[in-house]
């Protein structure tokens, strides 16, 4: 899965068609980032012909004077409305972010409704992170208190709850802030990407960063290769950046420590704490993924399942990442990996009893992320909302 972003991609359409065209020609899942104030109705058909099918855009505010200050342009807010118009109507699909900051933390819910009247399917909000610019936050403005993080996640459930928009951060929160992951269930899943061994960027230069927000450079690809740059990035994915006071709580293989850029900005230091942390006591109700428990005693009476026919593996030393669609990506062992494969090459169906050594729970765990099918089942959940980028070998098995 490939992210297109910039800079802005629309500044340089024949550069961006060229690599929409290379990508999705070699069967790639690809997205792009854009703020769309450059886009026309030329511009994003184009794309939409070359496979385009979604842009995750950026919002400030639904007030038009702030939301021009927070860009730095007079006349950006209408340039975004109308640039979100003419993608919408092309047939791509739009989400939408904003970084909450002390300017606009009181606009998430309104925004999200106004967006909603123009046709976005899904609206994310997270916490500000200090720019590399202004990591002390000199003006006060680049930062989030735990209240305030909370009442803007209490407005996405709420917009969520009015117009049925898929809500979501894209920078994770410690879970332990949210504490009821029953009710926060929208916002467990995202974890943090760099740290999970998902997320690699790569600048048009060639220079790498594994967080987009890191000052940090791993090599260039076009010098040292694309595997020494990504291997460069180790101290991310060996829980080096993990807090200390982290250690033995249930939930840190999924929320990572929260956000390190955040600690980093903080404290000075990568394994710093996150400021939003308040500490692995702080629970007070769990994150169920398997949302409907009868689906197990479905399997073990004998459920036939399928694979889906588009899900791809990659084999790691000693197991498989599986990606069931865009950024959505686990880690399952070798010889589940092979009962995917074989299945899925072959379409047919199977059910438990065809397989050796595989458990009812871990067949369920698939089904609930969409890497397996069963025609006869009608799963009544928000499994494309609650928790979607979860990783269920990361979940505690608690009650």
């Amino acid at each position: 899965f490939v992210v297109l972003s910039g800079g802005e991609p629309l500044a340089k359409p024949k550069m961006l068609e060229y690599a929409l065209g290379k990508m999705t020609g070699l069967g790639m899942s690809v997205s792009c980032n854009s703020n769309l104030m450059l886009a026309t109705p030329e511009k994003v058909g184009r794309l939409r012909a070359l496979g385009l099918d979604h842009i995750l855009t950026s919002w400030c505010s639904s007030d038009p004077t702030e939301m021009d200050y927070i860009m730095g342009q007079v006349g950006a807010y209408e340039q975004v409305v109308n640039g979100i118009r003419t993608t919408v109507e092309a047939g791509i699909r739009v989400s939408v972010n904003t970084i909450v900051s002390q300017n606009n933390k009181t606009r998430v819910y309104e925004s999200g409704k106004f967006l909603h009247g123009l046709g976005v399917g899904k609206f994310f909000a997270h916490r500000v992170v200090p720019p590399a610019y202004d990591r002390g936050d000199s003006h006060g403005e680049h930062h989030l208190t735990p209240a305030d993080a909370r009442e803007t996640l209490d407005e996405l459930l709420r917009l969520k709850a009015d117009t049925g928009m898929i809500v979501g951060t894209l920078i994770s929160y410690p879970l332990c802030m949210l504490g009821d992951l029953e009710k926060y269930a929208d916002f467990v899943g995202r974890g943090c990407p760099s740290q999970s061994g998902h997320r690699f960027s790569i600048n048009s230069n060639g220079e790498t960063h594994c967080c987009v927000m890191e000052d940090e450079e791993y090599g260039n690809v076009f010098e040292i290769g694309l595997r020494q740059a990504y291997a460069n990035t180790r101290p991310w994915h060996n829980e080096s950046y993990h807090h200390e006071d982290c250690e033995g709580c249930h939930y840190i293989d999924v929320c990572e420590s929260g956000c390190r850029m955040s600690a980093l900005s903080a404290t000075g230091r990568m394994n710093g704490r996150d400021p939003l942390m308040v500490g692995k006591e702080a629970f007070v109700k769990p994150f169920h993924f398997r949302h409907d428990p009868t689906v197990i005693e479905r399997i073990e009476a004998g459920l036939e399942l399928t694979v889906p026919a588009d899900l791809r593996l990659r084999r790691e030393d000693g197991f498989h990442l599986l990606n069931i669609r865009w950024g959505n990506t686990i880690l399952v062992e070798d010889d589940i990996a092979a009962v995917v494969i074989k299945y899925r090459d072959s379409g047919d169906a199977f059910t438990l009893a065809d397989l050796d050594g595989v458990t009812a729970e871990t067949l369920a765990d698939l089904l609930f992320k969409d890497a397996l099918e069963a025609d006869a089942l009608d799963i009544e959940d928000e499994r494309s909302t609650k928790g979607v980028s979860i990783d269920p070998s990361k979940l505690p098995r608690v009650a």
